[in-house]
């Protein structure tokens, strides 16, 4: 457990984070997500830029990505802290249903970027304060209640930026990409066989039958491969330790990397300058 951050979860759907230090993230975005800044800042990074949110802005993020993002203290020390809304498709269909919101035809997935940021609204800054308030009262909101606050977030977001509308009730499937493409850009990820499934837009069984086609091995032992590989290239082109370049390869300890560099290699990690 991390001693620099502070969660509070509400029925898997309202988050409240709070980090005392900087701190690096990345996880699995499967739904649309509205996120709101109390204090700090935080730098989202995406493909083509990266997108600086500051205290008072709002951010929509599309679903089935891969979310990384750097959470920042403010400038005069105040801890990072976050709120952050998931806005679940089941919950997303029946709203378009029950208010007949007409959806432009068009692709919302077009949208090259996952991330969409509103600057400070009385609107927004009204909504997240209302759910800040229920937090501090120490008392969780009833699920009527907790959907009546997310029906506001859903036409805050829409009476904002109109434009997301076929974004927010796009419920087609994800593409299917790559999968050498997508192992080769995110093996250093901490990703399920589920999830990466998902993220290529297979079921479980396509994924793990194409995989072994492409790679001829499993998942697993491709990653930790690949994972070895690039760290082996880290240590001899830079000149780099082990215990400098385990974590950036996607291993969680230097024990259990060590272990795994050996054995895929012959030698311990310390003895590969004498073998240079």
């Amino acid at each position: 457990m991390d001693n620099n951050i502070i969660v509070n979860n509400y029925l898997d759907t309202f988050y409240c984070f709070e980090v005392l230090k900087d701190k690096f993230c990345e996880e699995t975005v499967s739904e649309h997500m509205l996120m709101y800044l109390v204090s700090g800042e935080m730098d989202l990074i995406s493909p083509d830029r990266t997108y600086h949110v500051k205290k008072g802005e709002a951010v929509f993020v599309r679903k089935n990505h891969l979310m990384k993002k750097v959470k920042r203290t403010g400038r005069n020390g105040e801890p990072f802290k976050g709120l952050f809304i998931q806005l679940k498709a089941p919950f997303l269909k029946k709203v378009m249903q029950e208010a007949r919101v007409a959806v432009p035809l068009m692709a919302g997935r077009r949208q090259v970027s996952p991330y969409t940021v509103f600057e400070p609204h009385p609107f927004m800054q009204s909504l997240f304060t209302s759910f800040l308030q229920y937090f501090s009262a120490g008392e969780f909101l009833s699920e009527q209640l907790l959907e009546s606050k997310l029906r506001e977030a859903v036409f805050v977001t829409l009476q904002l930026k109109p434009q997301l509308a076929p974004v927010l009730f796009d419920f087609a499937e994800p593409w299917r990409v790559s999968i050498r493409d997508f192992m080769e850009q995110n093996y250093k990820c901490d990703l399920t066989v589920e999830e990466m499934a998902h993220y290529t837009g297979r079921s479980l069984t396509a994924f793990k039958q194409e995989f072994a086609k492409t790679f001829d091995t499993t998942p697993s032992r491709w990653i930790v491969r690949q994972r070895l590989t690039e760290a082996r290239r880290l240590m001899t082109a830079d000149n780099r330790k082990a215990s400098d370049v385990y974590l950036e390869v996607g291993f969680k300890s230097l024990s259990h990397f060590s272990t795994a560099f050996k054995r895929e290699f012959g030698i311990a990690p310390s003895e590969l300058a004498e073998t240079a």
